[in-house]
């Protein structure tokens, strides 16, 4: 890629390219875009798209990326497309392996450092919550899209979910404190007072949950005086709906 890149013309290619894989765009019209309105040449806008349509799909792309335009399209990806990210670090690895093989080419140690940095990240444990945080993000902003869009990117998708390592920070929960709340419920919902909405498999006992009116992430107490039992439907409430809370009166 002959023209020199500025980290303005980096951004706008990568809201270009995205746009164009989610099929909101014609590739033709993202080249135009970045021609006319941000000063990129006609083949490298045509490069900078590709490039992001290969680290999409995992595959390896000939054409060359700077090291600036690699860590900003790695970064962008791991934000806005968390599911995306592992295709787009092999992605880099297959375009290393790729260009290292030619006669004309080199191993681009700079390059490799940081790609190889996001490989190391790739194995780690990653924390739990900022992969479902990230996880709901991707699911608001595929509802912004057009059924046909989503259509689109489903069609181009991969059908096997990858695979990561996490860690996560559990609390170590007082059986007892679950107990004593259950058996206090007598099968019965302590937020919209109706019975349990079926029995447990394992002893036919009413199925509730145990909830912490103040949560434990936010430094409520294990207690019976702290919990209730809750059907499923409002525990869910509670932490996903717009009530959000539960009062210990109740």
């Amino acid at each position: 890629m002959a023209q020199k890149i500025t980290r303005d013309q980096i951004a706008a290619a990568f809201d270009v390219a995205s746009d164009v894989f989610d099929q909101k765009l014609s590739k033709a019209r993202g080249v135009q875009t970045l021609y006319e309105n941000h000063g990129v040449n006609e083949v490298s806008a045509g490069d900078l798209i590709e490039i992001f349509r290969s680290m999409m799909a995992g595959k390896v792309f000939q054409r060359t990326l700077s090291i600036d335009g690699t860590r900003y399209f790695l970064q962008r990806i791991e934000e806005e497309r968390p599911t995306h990210l592992a295709n787009a670090v092999v992605s880099n690895v297959k375009h290393l392996d790729y260009y290292q093989r030619l006669s004309t080419g080199h191993p681009q140690p700079s390059k490799r450092k940081l790609v190889n940095e996001w490989v190391v990240r790739l194995s780690e444990p990653r924390n739990l919550n900022e992969l479902e945080a990230a996880f709901w993000q991707a699911v608001d902003s595929a509802l912004t899209d057009s059924p046909d869009v989503r259509r689109g990117r489903l069609q181009r998708s991969r059908k096997l979910p990858e695979k990561i390592k996490v860690v996560t920070e559990a609390y170590v929960r007082n059986p007892d404190v679950v107990a004593e709340a259950l058996h206090r419920a007598r099968g019965q919902c302590g937020r919209c007072k109706q019975p349990a909405p079926f029995s447990r498999k394992k002893d036919g006992f009413p199925y509730l949950e145990v909830h912490h009116i103040q949560l434990l992430k936010d430094g409520g107490e294990d207690t019976v005086e702290n919990a209730i039992a809750l059907c499923p439907n409002c525990h869910r409430e509670l932490h996903f709906g717009a009530a959000g809370r539960v009062s210990s009166s109740e």
